[in-house]
């Protein structure tokens, strides 16, 4: 694949990967359907926050499992699950809504809530993935589409409603099942992930720094393929592609020991990585590697060792007392702004 094409490709795949995430933030669209949805169904304000906390449950709940299959399957096979359970559980509730009160009982409405939020974190993990693998060394701004268009959904989808089809929670519920479904279907095409090219550069060792791909010296014939792990829903590479064989002029064959598609990000901050970036200080010896202590000024704590340290559970019960609030005042704003009361002349 040459340099100009693989580009556009990537470009069209951030592309899709942006419209999925914005068909995946709609659970946070519940507060807009959420009242007239409980005085159709006779349900109470407790009821109605009951079904909005079962599809904040599935999202955050199912991120594990689904992210899961998203590595083990690659972005599509998530995105098209994401995509059918988001329209199916929508579609129940449309349904449940134009049968009335009494059609359906309260623990299967927060079933098909569960099922939009999982189909919402198993969409969005596949565009996020695919970002990130597309663009190694920019992953911060093409993650940054998805995340934005994530955060956005809820608002696409509700000014939508507000024009087409204003005070009417059975068709947005159909707008949100439809477009969900629709928009991960026709995105996932064009959802692709494209192999990076490993391309040999000789670097002098005046430039004071070590070559980011480590050679070894072999004889010819001890020189053998070894497989290489591809990335689950990867494009195939060019057959035609040169190998990265090199010798040297005692005829010696040099094998070039490839880094992986990834870049390792669970290896410590300290510690050098395969992928060199602008700005790196070069080092002083470069007979020895840098050694990385765990007693050193970043201690590397991970697993079952984070239980026994106090700034664990200070974090926990921060973002868990910000993030709980948040979603206490997303999922109750319908009802806090039906209950007020205004004066004739606020506008």
């Amino acid at each position: 694949m040459s340099e100009h094409k693989s580009t556009v490709t990537r470009v069209v795949s951030v592309v899709a990967a942006t419209v999925i995430a914005l068909a995946c933030g709609t659970n946070y669209a519940y507060s807009a359907w959420g009242p007239q949805f409980a005085e159709r169904m006779k349900f109470s304000s407790t009821q109605s926050n009951l079904i909005g906390t079962f599809g904040n449950l599935g999202m955050y709940g199912g991120g594990i499992p689904v992210g899961i299959l998203v590595d083990s399957k690659g972005p599509k096979p998530g995105v098209i699950l994401g995509g059918t359970l988001m329209g199916s559980g929508y579609f129940a509730m449309h349904r449940a809504f134009e049968s009335g009160p009494g059609s359906i009982s309260l623990p299967w409405l927060c079933f098909f809530a569960v099922l939009t939020g999982i189909g919402g974190a198993s969409a969005f993990s596949g565009s996020i993935k695919t970002s990130a693998l597309n663009w190694p060394t920019r992953r911060g701004t093409a993650t940054a589409f998805p995340l934005s268009a994530f955060g956005l959904g809820a608002f696409f989808f509700a000014f939508i409603s507000n024009v087409a089809f204003p005070d009417n929670a059975s068709s947005f519920l159909l707008l949100l099942s439809l477009g969900c479904l629709g928009m991960t279907y026709l995105s996932v095409a064009f959802l692709r992930v494209v192999p990076q090219s490993q391309l040999y550069t000789p670097i002098s060792t005046e430039e004071g720094r070590q070559s980011s791909n480590p050679l070894r010296r072999t004889k010819s014939k001890n020189n053998k393929p070894h497989p290489h792990r591809k990335e689950p829903g990867t494009l195939p590479t060019d057959p035609h592609e040169s190998p990265s064989l090199h010798h040297d002029p005692d005829g010696n064959c040099i094998t070039m020991k490839t880094p992986d598609k990834d870049p390792d990000e669970t290896s410590s901050l300290m510690s050098r990585s395969s992928w060199s970036s602008p700005g790196d200080v070069p080092y002083e010896d470069h007979d020895t590697e840098p050694t990385v202590h765990h007693d050193s000024q970043h201690p590397d704590i991970r697993g079952l060792a984070l239980l026994k340290q106090m700034e664990f559970y200070q974090l926990w019960l921060l973002l868990g007392i910000l993030t709980g609030v948040g979603l206490m005042t997303i999922n109750n704003i319908g009802n806090d702004a039906s209950s007020s009361t205004f004066p004739e002349n606020f506008t």
